[in-house]
């Protein structure tokens, strides 16, 4: 379940980092072309682009902060929820080994059980039997005298 879990928020941050790519890989497309149009711009309007192109990078570096803060956090929530998986395991290992120990040898001794419940079983039904017979043979004399 934890895993699951685990990775649903791990496909959700991934998803939210490559939107984040994403949109900085366009940004600085954009940015790309403004500095062309810049160049070749005069006046107030290589003054506009030139403002266009400050906005632009601004935009790029925060996005490219927000980008490297999301991956940052994202590597610790991992290692964090490793960590705690793994302090779980080492609790829940022994006592799964000791529970397994014991299933075994509660299937060890109902086994036996089993076995001598058969042999008692077997041992009452050869004394029916030879009652029976004993029964069977006094009745037979009797009758004779």
């Amino acid at each position: 379940m934890a895993g699951r879990l685990g990775r649903g928020m791990r496909d959700r941050t991934r998803g939210r980092i490559e939107e984040l790519e994403g949109r900085l890989w366009k940004l600085e497309g954009q940015l790309k072309i403004l500095q062309g149009q810049a160049r070749r711009a005069r006046g107030q309007t290589r003054d506009r682009l030139a403002r266009l192109e400050e906005q632009a990078a601004s935009r790029v570096s925060r996005v490219k902060n927000a980008l490297t803060d999301a991956k940052t956090r994202v590597a610790e929530a991992l290692e964090s929820s490793r960590q705690r998986v793994e302090k779980l395991m080492r609790v829940v290992e022994p006592a799964f080994e000791r529970t397994l120990a014991e299933a075994r040898k509660v299937r060890r001794s109902a086994e036996e059980a089993r076995s001598r419940a058969r042999d008692v079983k077997e041992g009452i039904d050869a004394g029916i039997r030879a009652g029976r017979q004993e029964y069977r043979r006094r009745t037979s004399r009797s009758q004779a005298d």
